[in-house]
């Protein structure tokens, strides 16, 4: 497993053959699905940098050590603080007085910010005079879920790495021989973690993962059979929830993207391809209820109430009308 990293070869070994050249870009951006991956790469890119051994990141010297304990003096993180919903214009500042001191014992100063679309506007355009102006020995790290959310300037002074989703079989086999799980459960958290090896490793080791999951598929269901109060109930639970809470609601509609467009795959005959293995039975008995568009119908509304929602539409109002537009089933099973 290069780098201690599962999946993600191809950005691996381009790194890899950078640092081996001594043609180290002054910042990196790392682009992909949330829990794709992102910071644990931006952790070993770091690692890499710094090593003290002829093949790095070795993750046995004690500046890899003192890199994965976050106490290496010369790599700093910067992330979103609990209770904000932006990275301060402050933290840049800091950020930029002490990238001006030299390292303190390592090759080189590394900074990850991570979730860098979370920027505040002052912010972002602060950051701008690091990027055009980088002292020798400093890298910065930026992790994002996608680039368009960051200011063009910015994307255009990093090495951009798109970081793809981590094929199911490679997540599975390294689930089975290095955690040690179970081949069906670890066929589970491959197909539903979508290649975000991230995702995949959390779920197993924190059975919570799944068990909100087949909460959220169960308060679907129930949703369903429910009148038009009862949906309007679940919208503004959730609209509530998005103000203090908004990754639950998301992963909550990304559930309830992947069950309907398993219900259509059953329909069609195309069983083997059920993101939602566990859920098989359950969609035999649901398939029969509903039309056969009813589950491209019920993606389309979902998804674009997660685009009105990161867009800043009014959640309630985004969130009502997804919910009400639903497709009710035609008979009980």
């Amino acid at each position: 497993m290069p780098w201690g990293v599962v999946g993600h070869q191809a950005a691996i070994e381009a790194l890899g053959r950078e640092i081996k050249r001594g043609a180290v870009s002054h910042a990196y951006l790392l682009t992909g699905l949330a829990r794709i991956g992102k910071s644990t790469l931006a952790l070993a890119l770091a690692q890499a940098l710094n090593c003290d051994e002829p093949s790095p990141p070795c993750r046995q010297c004690r500046s890899c050590r003192l890199i994965a304990r976050g106490t290496h003096p010369d790599v700093r993180t910067y992330e979103l603080r609990e209770g904000k919903s932006k990275i301060s214009f402050k933290e840049v500042d800091d950020l930029q007085r002490e990238a001006q001191l030299r390292p303190f014992e390592g090759r080189y100063k590394v900074y990850l910010i991570l979730d860098a679309e979370l920027f505040s506007a002052t912010a972002a355009n602060q950051l701008l005079k690091t990027l055009e102006e980088p002292p020798a020995s400093v890298v910065l790290i930026l992790t994002a879920s996608d680039a368009e959310a960051l200011l063009p300037t910015i994307v255009s002074r990093c090495r951009h790495l798109r970081l793809r989703p981590v094929p199911e079989a490679e997540i599975r086999q390294h689930l089975e021989a290095e955690r040690q799980l179970e081949p069906e459960q670890a066929r589970l958290i491959a197909r539903l973690a979508g290649g975000r090896v991230g995702w995949a490793l959390d779920a197993a080791t924190d059975p919570s993962l799944l068990d909100e999951r087949a909460a959220r598929l169960a308060d679907l269901r129930q949703l369903l059979d429910g009148d038009r109060l009862a949906r309007l109930r679940v919208s503004r639970a959730l609209a509530e929830r998005w103000s203090a809470k908004a990754d639950t609601v998301r992963e909550a509609l990304r559930a309830w993207i992947s069950w309907w467009h398993d219900l259509s795959l059953v329909q069609a005959g195309l069983e083997e391809q059920v993101l939602n293995v566990d859920e098989r039975p359950a969609l035999h008995r649901e398939a029969g209820r509903f039309d056969q568009m009813a589950g491209s119908r019920a993606v389309r509304r979902l998804e674009q109430a997660l685009d009105d929602l990161d867009r800043n539409v009014n959640a309630r109002l985004a969130l009502d009308v997804a919910l009400l537009g639903l497709p009710a089933p035609s008979a009980r099973p």
